[in-house]
Order: C-alpha cells, then structure tokens, then sequence
C-alpha cells in the first residue's frame, strides 16, 4: 500500500493548469481532494511520433524517455500513482488509459496500490483503423484500468445507459421496465433508461483529417471522457488529468459542470489547452497557466530546487533528482537521459566543470549539460580540454539562451 505522506500545505485550487512535473505538482496538493482521475500517460511504446504541432524537441521527449527499460518505466508511473492514490477522495475513482505495451505490468502495481478487491473495471476501448499486420491479429484497441479509493465509490449508471437496438426494442416492448408478477423474464438489462454499458466500448478514435484534430499524436474523442466523467463523477465534483495532453479531459470536464485541474509537462499543450477551455466557458473567467517559463529576474529569485525543476523539465523536457541533496553533482536528466546540473549562479568556472566531468563518468555517459546565468572563459577552456583529452562532451547553456530558444517555439521574439 501506499507509504504515507506529510500533509501538502497548498491550498487546492479549481480551473488552473500546472506546467510541469505532475509529481511535484501532486505532492503540493491536499490529501484525499479529488473526486476523478483520468490519466492517459506515456505507453512504453518506444515510439517516435512524427507530428505534435511541429515540435521536434517535445517529439523526442515522448520516444526517448524509457531508455533504462520497462521497469524503469514502472517505477515511474508507481511514483505518481501512488500521489494519485493519496489525492482521491474515499468516494472517488481513476481510470488510467494504456494499451498492450505495459497494461499487464501496471495493473500489478494498481493492484498493490489500491487493493486488488477496489479493481472494479478492464475497459476494452475498441475502434477502426487502416493497416493490419501480415502475421497478427489487428491490434485494434486500448486498455482502461478503472480503481475505486474504497467500496463507497461514485458510478452513475443511469447517466451513462446506452440506447437498446432497435431489434432489441421491438421484440421486448412489453416488457421494458416492467417486471410481472415478481418474475423478471431474464430481462434484467432491459431498464427503461437504457442497457446497461459492457467493459467495451465502440468509440472511434478522431480521424486524422477530422476538425476536431489538433495536431496531438494521442488525442481521445471527447465522447470517450463524457463517458468516464459523467459514470465517475457528480455536478461540481473535481476531475484531475495529470497527464492532459491538449486538454479533452478538462474541456469535457467544464462542459459538464465539473470543477478541474489540468498538468501537463508541455508548455504548448498547457498553452492549447487554456485556448480550449476559453472558447468554451461563458464568463469572464481568467484561466491561470502556473508554471509557465519566466523572465530572467523571476528565475533569478526562485527558491533552489523550483529553479532546477523549471528548467530541467520545462525548457530541457526531461526529468529532475527526486533528491536535494547526495546528488554527486546531478540535478536531473535532459531527454537523452545525459546529466544536468543546475547552477543559479553567475561567472560558474572551471571547478564546477571539472567536478561535473566525474559525475558523468560515474554515470557512465559520455555527455552532459551545464545550466548557468553565465560562465567564465576558464569554464569554456575546461570544456574544450575535457572533450579533446577525454573525449566527454560538456555543453554550457546560459538561461537566457534556453529563454530565447523557448520564446522562439512559442512563436514569440
């Protein structure tokens, strides 16, 4: 089961995005807050996608991030599961969107986490598509692994019943919804609402050409959110995506009269997402992006670790120590899974650059990245040595360089 945790001293707030990690987004959140989760996270695919909306850099961050291995993986996903576990209300629920590539694997750890006895549902989403290998079966569906917190858990089957065919309807007329004589003719599932949904559900993905497209390699058709949102969920209640893309989940979300919370490590998604939102809601009502990059004066006054956090995950698009300390010079790692080391700091020279050599070599790569407001001419003189003698490449990025190389796929000057 979980371990437990120190009470998150943030306050929770309703329609805002978090730009960032969602685990140390999650970890700032109040115990037990949230009443729906819906995640939809990175398959372990090992895929390079060609297209989201043009971004080279973010494209990388989605094929190169499981370079240890599927354990690696799974370790990574336990970490925030067990935070979203620690977030649900008694009543509440999660839904986490796979498919083959590692289902099996973390419905173990789902198991472990929120007790085998609150597994309620294996939704099987199935849908059309072009293209079927020459020696399998076409793979023509996703995974959705449904946990309740509790056996008090909120499902709202009238709000979800589907239409009966109409063969169905006209052979059973007389008899939906009414039962004789206390005998029910093995006609249980013919309410007068509607049948009651299977564990698979017949949703077509949004077709490449579609309006609704927006450029998301994984983007899920809203009728497929409207379904989890409206079982698992009641007018007012909070929904949370840690992992929301372009944001389906919380435009679904406000449509339906929830209160919501959107995480996503894009800052282009978050930006797409806030869009969505926007065109939807009727008032006035602003949509804060938190966590956004800042100009240099802001970075300047974050505390230490914020400051790492922000810039490794948010302009390098990788993933930070979950340590402050021991860290033997490492800050976090860049898509490539290459060291960093975050200096907030000016004029950083050569010490540091030597100090770093060894963290590398103790990781055994053969390249890593330096983050600075700015370095000396030894520093640079270091790095040239190191790269001719020792054949580590060590590159020096200032922050306003990696401002500016933001700001330019924002389409910002």
């Amino acid at each position: 089961m979980p371990k437990k945790k120190v009470e998150a001293k943030e306050e929770l707030r309703t329609g805002v995005i978090y730009c960032g990690d969602n685990l140390d987004v999650m970890e700032r959140l109040p115990t037990e807050s949230i009443d729906l989760i819906y995640i939809d996270p990175p398959f372990f695919s090992n895929r390079h996608y060609e297209v989201i909306w043009g971004n080279g850099a973010e494209l990388r961050a989605f094929g190169d991030r499981w370079k240890g291995g599927v354990n690696v993986y799974v370790q990574w996903m336990r970490e925030r599961l067990m935070e979203m576990h620690r977030l649900l209300k008694p009543t509440g629920s999660i839904y986490v969107h796979l498919d083959w590539h590692a289902v099996h694997y973390i419905k173990c750890e789902m198991d472990d986490i929120f007790g085998m006895g609150n597994f309620r549902n294996e939704i099987i989403w199935c849908y059309r598509g072009a293209g079927y290998p020459k020696k399998d079966f076409g793979r023509r569906h996703d995974n959705i692994l449904r946990y309740s917190k509790s056996d008090d858990y909120i499902f709202n089957l009238d709000d979800v019943r589907e239409e009966y065919a109409e063969a169905t309807k006209e052979r059973f007329k007389h008899y939906i919804g009414n039962v004789r004589g206390g005998k029910d003719f093995g006609l249980q599932t013919l309410h007068p609402l509607g049948k009651q949904p299977d564990d698979w559900w017949q949703i077509q993905p949004i077709a490449p050409s579609a309006k609704a497209r927006l450029g998301y390699p994984t983007q899920k058709p809203e009728e497929l959110l409207e379904r989890i949102i409206k079982a698992s969920s009641n007018e007012g209640d909070i929904v949370a995506d840690f992992f929301m893309g372009g944001g389906t989940t919380i435009v679904v979300a406000e449509r339906l009269g929830r209160r919501w919370i959107g995480c996503d490590v894009s800052p282009i998604a978050c930006k797409l997402a806030r869009r969505r939102v926007k065109k939807l809601i009727k008032d006035e009502r602003e949509i804060e992006v938190i966590g956004m990059p800042h100009d240099l004066d802001e970075l300047k006054k974050m505390e230490p670790f914020e400051f790492q956090n922000h810039i490794i995950v948010d302009m390098l698009h990788g993933t930070c120590s979950r340590t402050k300390s021991a860290d033997y010079g490492i800050d976090g790692h860049d898509f490539g899974h290459n060291p960093v080391q975050i200096k907030q700091s000016e004029h950083v020279g050569r010490p540091v650059v030597q100090k770093f050599e060894s963290a590398i070599r103790r990781e055994k790569r053969t390249k890593g990245i330096i983050v600075a407001f700015s370095f000396s001419k030894t520093a640079y003189e270091e790095v040239a040595r190191i790269k001719l003698d020792e054949g580590i490449e060590i590159e020096l990025r200032t922050v306003q360089e990696l401002l500016q190389d933001y700001y330019r796929r924002m389409g910002r000057k």
